[in-house]
């Protein structure tokens, strides 16, 4: 039987009622980007990039590939155990002493912060008793990177909460880049796998990066209950900005606001609470899938080209956490319809800057849209 073949039936999930109307063709793609990354796997067990240099080593690429292909592997075949097996092993080997990947190279660092949330929530999620102490390791590891008072960082600095790239050498109370998208993914990675870490010092600074301090203010005009990304990386923001009284205000688009509210629910806020039901309803005024908005159209820098699939991706994981909108997942399912390859892969030709250029990025972004749309709410 074909290898293409075998994977695509080893990622068709159990029937169950359709929860849309186009959701058998949805199945059809998610199985088909699932099996044109399989095929992708090199020989020593990972994923590199062929388009992106600092992504070549795999040590990135590896889990986070591995972490979304094992989402929707409902019944795996012997070829696909052997497979996960293989990228286990490679993953394993990038884990330096201190439990972190990314370090293979001390020259060209692979995305250290990101990478070892992703490989924490994988092998959390194997449950081996051969990764105790490793995940252990991982857990003390992410903890420590956090930009609190342990490294020197206190409440009002504009990083204090947060999670950042992993830099090496950071002296004590010094930062390095730090985001939302680093810090839900290291929430989330914390939460699945029961690790600890300043919870204070993490809602203060989501609350930043919503702007709730405005709340507090007689002008409460810069408050949309929206989030931006980076509180110390000014030209990291990709919305509007607004100078009040020589201060930047940074305002709320798409992208952000799903990693903000991802971020609230890993931090285990109630759904009900305020932060969480004013983002909602900043995402339900701004709900259209084919860009993400609040992010400025026709500009040089298009960023809202760039992220297409990531607004997909964090779009669909938002909403299969807090409820589908009426026709949203017919509208999300039309247009990764669109943009599907003939080998079932994806690539967004204007992504560099966010490297979904990268089939290898574009389809796991892809796959990871398609695992939220089809899957029913509640459901792992």
């Amino acid at each position: 039987m074909p290898l293409l073949l075998l994977f695509l039936l080893c990622c068709a999930d159990p029937k169950q009622p359709a929860l849309f109307p186009e959701y058998d063709q949805a199945l059809e793609l998610k199985s088909r980007a699932a099996a044109y990354l399989w095929t992708q796997q090199a020989d020593d067990g990972g994923w590199h990039s062929r388009t992106h240099g600092l992504l070549k080593g795999g040590a990135a690429y590896t889990p986070f590939l591995l972490y979304h292909l094992l989402e929707v592997a409902r019944s795996p075949s012997r070829t696909q155990k052997v497979a996960t097996a293989d990228a286990l092993r490679f993953m394993r080997e990038q884990i330096n002493s201190a439990g972190a990947l990314g370090f293979s190279d001390p020259l060209l660092l692979e995305y250290p912060n990101y990478a070892t949330s992703y490989g924490l929530r994988v092998l959390t999620a194997m449950s081996d008793p051969v990764d105790k102490d490793r995940i252990s390791q991982m857990k003390t590891y992410l903890r420590a990177q956090q930009f609190a008072g342990s490294r020197g960082i206190t409440a009002g600095h504009a990083a204090y909460g947060g999670w950042g790239f992993g830099e090496q050498r950071l002296v004590y109370g010094q930062v390095g880049h730090v985001d939302l998208s680093h810090t839900r993914r290291v929430l989330q990675a914390l939460r699945a796998s029961a690790g600890t870490y300043d919870r204070d010092a993490a809602s203060a600074f989501l609350a930043q990066l919503q702007n709730r301090h405005w709340l507090a203010s007689a002008d409460t005009l810069f408050y949309d209950g929206g989030f931006h990304y980076a509180p110390a990386v000014f030209l990291a923001n990709k919305g509007e900005v607004t100078q009040a009284d020589s201060v930047a205000v940074f305002h709320g688009y798409a992208t952000a606001t799903c990693d903000g509210l991802l971020a609230l629910h890993a931090l285990g806020v109630n759904h009900d609470a305020p932060a969480v039901q004013d983002a909602l309803s900043w995402l339900a005024r701004h709900d259209t899938l084919a860009y993400p908005a609040g992010i400025p159209q026709d500009t040089p820098a298009a960023w809202d080209k760039v992220m297409f699939f990531y607004h997909l991706a964090v779009r669909a994981e938002v909403y299969a956490t807090f409820g589908w909108p009426d026709g949203k997942r017919t509208e999300m399912h039309n247009l990764l319809a669109a943009h599907v390859r003939v080998d079932g892969s994806y690539m967004n030709p204007l992504g560099a800057p966010n490297k979904e250029n990268d089939p290898l990025l574009a389809t796991t972004l892809a796959l990871a849209a398609l695992h939220h749309l089809t899957k029913p709410m509640g459901s792992p």
